[in-house]
């Protein structure tokens, strides 16, 4: 049975890597003419790398992963990042974890 205790941890750490996406360059700021922007970039590179790092200490099984990417996912639709950039960036994110 999955831990409540636990899931909050889960849910709180992925919570806080798309606040510090957020924080880092802010839905207006996401593209640069046709391109993503770089400071964009690399908070998504920084919180794939830190993801792969949670997934490696604490060993997510598929629904810690899924409890992750759901809070990853609604946090940055709650700042207002568009649905598209969304769903791209928790994909990315999910498969470096389960990469990494």
């Amino acid at each position: 049975m999955f831990n409540s205790k636990r899931s909050r941890q889960i849910e709180e750490f992925a919570a806080s890597l798309a606040r510090d996406i957020a924080s880092r360059c802010p839905p207006e700021k996401t593209h640069e003419e046709d391109h993503l922007s770089m400071a964009l970039a690399k908070a998504i590179d920084e919180a794939c790398g830190r993801a792969a790092a949670y997934q490696r200490e604490q060993g997510l099984g598929m629904f810690g992963k899924a409890k992750f990417g759901t809070a990853f996912k609604y946090q940055l639709k709650d700042v207002g990042y568009p649905d598209a950039l969304v769903d791209s960036m928790t994909r990315q994110l999910l498969f470096k974890m389960s990469a990494g």
